[in-house]
């Protein structure tokens, strides 16, 4: 069991090193590079999802994420994350991570939200089949505010 422990880390360390070069290379493919073909993102809170139904579905597939996030990396210049958190089930497979990103905008402010993934693995422990996604509402929405703005200046 100790070696799928490492094995879930191993893919959790990868998530979080994949989103945050999408952002530095601008390459949305690197947000799906080690999901599931079938993952589904879910996004919490549903009070959160209804406030910006032009931003969030409440389930949404990769191929859905890496067209909202073309929008979203053109506002953004930078992100970086911090793992405050992480706790390991390996039999059900699946993890919940503490997140800090700090995300720096191309208008020079920046954002620190925090976030709780909860993922789930596949059989082997590689790949990632579902993500639930935690927002800190309040620095969400300045951070989204910010980029709407911008991307209706363009």
């Amino acid at each position: 069991m100790a070696d799928f422990r490492k094995v879930l880390q191993n893919t959790i360390n990868s998530f979080i090193e994949n989103n945050t070069l999408a952002v530095k290379k601008k390459d949305t493919s690197l947000f799906s590079a080690i999901l599931t073909e079938d993952c589904i993102r879910i996004y919490r809170p549903l009070s959160f999802i209804q406030r910006y139904p032009q931003v969030f579905k409440t389930e949404i597939t990769n191929a859905d994420y890496e067209a909202q996030m073309k929008m979203e990396l053109q506002t953004m210049q930078d992100v970086s994350q911090k793992v405050t958190r992480t706790v390991i089930d390996t039999v059900e497979r699946k993890a919940t991570l503490w997140t800090e990103q700090t995300v720096f905008t191309v208008n020079g402010s920046k954002n620190v939200v925090e976030v709780i993934w909860d993922l789930n693995f596949s059989e082997d422990g590689t790949r990632v089949s579902q993500i639930m996604e935690f927002v800190d509402t309040y620095e969400s929405t300045k951070v989204l505010e910010q980029m709407l703005a911008q991307a209706g200046a363009k």
